[in-house]
């Protein structure tokens, strides 16, 4: 090869390098405790891969090197059949990468896995196709909305979270790249994990389980922020919620509709001291819905619940005549995905 050729060459792989040093900059960096744990155990496998990347391609340098044909050798080389050290050498190099880096992935797994006491728990429900979470410390749901919006989390920065994870229908996967991290919700068997948000910021998250033709569409955002703009954001959301208020069904005669996996209304109202009847309309083919009143968000008692019924049907209950208070309903199918305030009489500020 010429000097001239030479010359014209050697930009390329300096530039292919530069522009690799370059991006490797650009990886997003962990935002959690643990994503950096795993982060962590990514550069050890990394060192590891390269000694044996630059070991096997030491070994065939040397070797291409040292057993060259010479240009006045003609002779044939010699034929071995193999050597019992060369295998030994392989299986013992093997052993000794997996007895390194064996420790490291242990460790590692079980600062993922531990749940330390958490200063933030949240309930996480998927469903085909949302996701919504609950706030049992602050008594506050929020929900998103099958292809129409993604579920908001918002969390303080720096406070270990516990999350309580599970679907109402079929195997979704909770997944947030930036976390490096990701569960399964399982439908009848709850998913507990604990993570501590590090950086401020909004961090994409979606279900990574193919979950019907609604899929691509089930995403949610975790908005991690500072401590005074979460007791903010946490009294904004309760006031929102006493805000809520509707005049009384007339002859207590209440109808909703239930389509593309929400309610028409998110406040029903009875005049107290009678029974009311209910038409639940279910214009979601396939899908089932029921309707349950609650005795608040945090749902630990009952007071009545229809039957689970696909769509698309209408049917008619009849509600028992329920103590003045305000109860919250839902479709115990999807939880606060389909949820609201349903009031009985006046209640007073600070009732249920």
């Amino acid at each position: 090869m010429s000097a001239t050729r030479a010359r014209r060459r050697w930009p390329l792989p300096v530039a292919t390098a530069l522009a690799c040093v370059v991006m490797a900059g650009c990886v997003e960096q962990p935002a959690t405790r643990q994503a950096q744990d795993v982060h962590t155990l990514y550069y050890v496998i990394l060192a590891l891969a390269a000694l044996v990347f630059l070991g096997v391609e030491g070994a065939l340098l040397w070797a291409i090197v040292r057993y060259r044909r010479r240009p006045d050798d003609r002779s044939e080389p010699p034929q071995n059949e193999g050597s019992s050290r060369m295998i030994v050498l392989f299986f013992a190099i093997g052993a000794v990468l997996v007895a390194v880096l064996f420790p490291f992935g242990e460790v590692t797994l079980a600062r993922v896995e531990a749940n330390p006491p958490a200063v933030e728990e949240l309930d996480v429900q998927g469903s085909q196709w949302q996701w919504s979470a609950f706030y049992p410390n602050e008594g506050i749901v929020t929900s998103g909305k099958s292809f129409v919006r993604p579920l908001v989390i918002e969390l303080p920065v720096d406070e270990p979270v516990h999350v309580h994870l599970i679907s109402n229908d079929v195997m979704h996967e909770f997944y947030v790249p930036s976390f490096l991290f990701m569960r399964n919700a399982m439908p009848g068997v709850p998913n507990d994990f604990t993570f501590t948000p590090t950086k401020l910021g909004t961090f994409h998250g979606q279900c990574a389980e193919f979950c019907g033709l609604g899929h691509p569409k089930m995403t949610f955002v975790i908005r991690v922020v500072a401590e005074p703009d979460f007791l903010d954001w946490v009294k904004q959301e309760r006031q929102t919620i006493l805000r809520i208020k509707c005049p009384p069904a007339a002859g207590n005669q209440l109808r909703t509709i239930g389509k593309n996996i929400s309610w028409n209304t998110n406040c029903l109202a009875v005049s107290e001291g009678q029974p009311a009847s209910l038409t639940v309309a279910n214009l979601d083919a396939g899908i089932q819905h029921n309707f349950a009143i609650w005795n608040g968000i945090d749902t630990t008692h009952q007071f009545f619940a229809t039957g689970k019924f696909p769509g698309v049907a209408t049917k008619s209950f009849a509600i028992p005549a329920l103590p003045p208070g305000k109860y919250y309903f839902q479709c115990n199918v999807h939880g606060p995905a389909m949820s609201g305030v349903f009031i009985v009489g006046n209640p007073k500020p600070g009732g249920k």
